[in-house]
């Protein structure tokens, strides 16, 4: 009777674990699913009227936080961060790495341009919030 009672309870014990395993399994999976935005780096692009690819500079940095694009495609940042703005290539704070992305200060709803002619990774900060970066990857 003893060895019964022994399976018995390693029986409950196993099913107690699996119910608890597919509780915690489920609710992890509705948790990613009702999660499920596109981050930062995985927007949409935008494109203006001309055709400019559009990059904006929110309060948060910038929108997309990458953005990749053909040889030859004008891209247009657009500053909507309610303060003074600055597009600087990196390093910060030399701006070193593509000079023709070293733009002066923009102001909120301003926004300036650059036609990218050549292939390559460019990356790029706002000088005034270094903590906010981005890159142009130009196929």
């Amino acid at each position: 009777m003893g060895n019964l009672r022994g399976l018995l309870v390693a029986a409950v014990l196993i099913v107690i674990i699996i119910a608890g395993g597919v509780f915690i399994y489920g609710k992890s999976a509705k948790k990613d699913v009702s999660n499920n935005q596109a981050s930062p780096t995985e927007q949409t692009q935008a494109t203006s009227q001309d055709g400019a690819q559009v990059i904006t500079l929110t309060p948060d940095g910038f929108s997309p936080a990458t953005l990749t694009v053909k040889a030859g495609t004008k891209v247009r940042w657009v500053n909507k961060s309610g303060q003074l703005g600055q597009v600087d290539s990196d390093p910060h704070p030399v701006h070193t790495s593509f000079p023709p992305m070293n733009f002066d200060g923009f102001s909120d709803g301003s926004s300036v341009e650059l036609v990218f002619d050549k292939t390559g990774t460019y990356h790029y900060h706002n000088h005034l919030n270094p903590s906010q970066t981005g890159t142009v990857v130009v196929e």
